[in-house]
């Protein structure tokens, strides 16, 4: 990132600086990433799933169960940092990252599909589609030549879970696409615009 950003014009004397640059961009972008996967999403996301078997689990302010979860979500990362290295988690979590923001895409064009601005979807629809396409390969040549190969089980166990729980909300989106584009826009939402389905 340096190099590159040394390479424009008159910056050719900033190098220290685009390094520092990079080296605090990256490592900020790492820890709030981490931090607010573990603590902002995967605690609330475990306190859920152990709601369903102990419900005292699902009161977010009830402290052991904040603790249980966060110790359980923190171990799980101190594991993976364990027993990998940073270049080989990395590009996981790009991974992850970047079908998150295909899904975004993705459930975007449902909305615009639902509320009638059929026109419009495909701005968010082909990025979307593309973007899934491109990172599913990348996935799929990830798992084959990096993480099986070298015998890292868990890493190539979590991208395919990465992978097919994203193929469920693609497909189930896909679904959803067909279904809208084959109903009449006859129906009046709460601001008084004309959608082919109201939702809440």
């Amino acid at each position: 990132m340096a190099h590159i950003f040394n390479n424009i014009p008159f910056m050719d004397e900033m190098m220290a600086y685009w390094y520092n640059f990079a080296i605090m961009f990256e490592a900020v972008f790492i820890l709030t990433a981490i931090d607010a996967g573990t603590r902002g999403r995967g605690r609330f996301f475990l306190q859920e799933m152990l709601g369903g078997v102990i419900p005292r689990f699902s009161d977010k302010d009830w402290m052991p169960g904040v603790i249980i979860a966060s110790l359980l979500f923190t171990a799980s990362w101190g594991y993976l940092v364990y027993t990998g290295n940073v270049s080989s988690i990395w590009p996981l979590f790009g991974i992850s990252n970047q079908l998150l923001a295909a899904c975004g895409l993705i459930v975007c064009t449902t909305m615009l599909i639902r509320l009638n601005r059929g026109r419009y979807a495909l701005c968010s629809a082909i990025p979307g589609v593309f973007m899934a396409v491109i990172t599913f390969w990348a996935c799929y040549l990830q798992v084959k030549d990096i993480y099986l190969p070298h015998g890292q089980y868990l890493l190539a166990g979590l991208a395919m879970l990465a992978m097919v729980l994203m193929l469920i909300v693609f497909i189930g989106a896909f679904r959803k696409w067909y279904r809208l584009l084959g109903m009449p826009a006859d129906k009046t939402d709460s601001y008084g615009e004309t959608v082919k389905e109201v939702v809440g």
